[in-house]
């Protein structure tokens, strides 16, 4: 890697669920400034999930100029832009890429029907129809979420309930895809973000917008974007946008990729093999592949990673921080502040004192794909305490965390004896520790675990802008900075209280289905 001033930064935006985070990170991959700022979602109705995004656009440009308050920062220093987002939203622009409609999320599940319909076949085998799903799985590697939550069954929605806005619609975006526009006018997306629409042959050697697929929905590529590497320049910054973020105009604005891809490289566990896990609003475990892998009865499998030619194998939870943002607002009162809170359930008995609590606060995603689930408390009595509903949430995130690493090993090809954790959940000590416990493996926390997608993203752009090989040689860059080992005294404990947890989902998944489908048809 070539030797850099100090002075040289790459701007590097992570949007998030919740919020926006704007970072500047050196070109030794180090994370020296940074502004954030919160992301509204919007519920309309029911199962709805929305964005504004002129709130994304918004909340980036204050973040950004606040940096450059301080004397400290130099937009002057900033040599290339780029991205990392959530993945999967839906947002649909006309011919000169106006938004024209809120975006639909990753979180939003309105294409339920839809996604049900278009997988649908004789004889069945776990709700699709088996000509398809095979053919979904020789292409992509993969088949549509039937709860609604990806980009294919979003699309059919739009066309089916929303044919006015359909027939405006130029082009279909992701967030990162619209924010990239914004930038440099170019209407593109990257390999990672296409492999996970359901429309894409991710075949070695055959990447493209699959033709069979697209002329069995009745699809075409009018509306999709074109697809480029994360890994290089999509364009110069326009002028408009730079006066808007604050720094020179023509800046280099490197493609990036979704949250997962970043978060992973971010991590420093790139290496084939390497998992990381993420506790953010949601949460996943990655590990990087060189060859597709899946599992469609567990709804994991691999997308294309950020360096071009990888795969990158993920098993995402839908809530975990989400989770505790729910509890700690709705329940417990905003003053409960993170210290706080990492204080009590640290304090709290392992085993919250007989209370579960099962994060499915939107249904699930991995390991099993059930949209009607719902989360909540079980085994409550007068005498439990906030601080044992506070380490019932840790814990039950973490054991649908050992729910999912169990797909994922059996995926990677065995087990693994350490695991590196990013995201906003690890900044205390208390989640880790449970982590560590309850998966029974060494967890090692990355410097600055909040910003690894910020971090990811402009370890990214260094590849693109020729400062790095290839991104397997980032991962010396990224420090851990502590490590948790797991307690061999709670081992039997919390695989006993581990089994407990897949034993409730497997006697009430049913009864959610009965309750919650049949509310949703009246």
């Amino acid at each position: 890697m070539a030797k850099h001033t100090k002075k040289q930064h790459i701007l590097a935006v992570d949007v998030g669920t919740s919020e926006v985070k704007v970072a500047l990170v050196s070109h030794q991959g180090v994370v020296t400034q940074h502004a954030r700022r919160s992301l509204p979602v919007l519920h309309p109705k029911p199962t709805w999930a929305e964005q504004d995004p002129n709130a994304w656009w918004n909340s980036i440009c204050a973040a950004s100029r606040e940096l450059w308050q301080s004397p400290e920062n130099n937009p002057e220093s900033v040599t290339g832009l780029v991205f990392s987002c959530q993945m999967f939203g839906v947002l649909p622009v006309d011919g000169d890429g106006k938004p024209l409609m809120n975006a639909m999320i990753w979180l939003d599940t309105r294409s339920r029907d839809q996604a049900r319909e278009i997988t649908a076949g004789f004889p069945k085998i776990a709700g699709y129809g088996l000509p398809r799903l095979i053919k979904w799985l020789r292409t992509t590697n993969g088949a549509p979420n039937l709860a609604g939550r990806d980009t294919i069954s979003k699309f059919i929605w739009l066309r089916e309930k929303r044919p006015h806005i359909w027939k405006r619609t130029h082009k279909l975006l992701d967030v990162k895809d619209y924010l990239l526009m914004r930038c440099t006018g170019r209407t593109v997306t990257t390999y990672d973000l296409a492999s996970g629409g359901w429309l894409f042959n991710t075949r070695k050697g055959e990447l493209g917008w699959s033709k069979k697929i697209l002329k069995m929905l009745k699809l075409d590529t009018d509306r999709l974007p074109t697809v480029i590497r994360s890994t290089e320049v999509a364009g110069f910054l326009l002028d408009d946008a730079a006066g808007d973020l604050g720094i020179p105009s023509s800046t280099p604005v490197v493609a990036g990729a979704g949250d997962v891809p970043s978060c992973a490289v971010g991590s420093g566990a790139v290496r084939d093999g390497e998992v990381h896990i993420c506790l953010g609003t949601s949460s996943w475990v990655a590990t990087h592949m060189n060859n597709r892998a899946v599992n469609p009865m567990a709804a994991t499998g691999t997308l294309c990673a950020a360096e071009f030619g990888k795969y990158i194998l993920i098993a995402t939870q839908e809530t975990a921080g989400a989770s505790m943002e729910w509890l700690r607002k709705q329940i417990l009162g905003e003053d409960l502040d993170y210290e706080k809170i990492n204080q009590l359930v640290a304090e709290c008995a392992p085993g919250a004192g007989g209370v579960f609590f099962f994060p499915w606060m939107m249904g699930e995603r991995v390991p099993v794909d059930d949209s009607s689930i719902r989360g909540g408390f079980v085994n409550l009595a007068l005498d439990h305490e906030r601080s044992h509903l506070l380490r019932a949430v840790f814990e039950g995130v973490a054991y649908n965390n050992k729910w999912a690493l169990g797909v994922v090993e059996k995926l990677r090809g065995g087990p693994v004896s350490k695991i590196r954790i990013t995201g906003g959940g690890a900044q205390g000590d208390a989640w880790c520790q449970i982590m560590a416990d309850v998966l029974g493996v060494t967890v090692e926390r990355a410097d600055n675990p909040q910003f690894s997608g910020a971090r990811g993203a402009a370890l990214i752009a260094l590849r693109a802008l020729g400062e790095v090989a290839q991104l397997e040689d980032t991962g010396d860059l990224v420090q851990v900075t502590d490590v948790f080992q797991p307690n061999p005294e709670l081992q039997d404990f919390y695989q006993s209280r581990y089994k407990s947890f897949l034993d409730y989902y497997k006697r009430n998944h049913s009864w959610f289905r009965r309750l919650n489908e049949g509310r949703k048809r009246k």
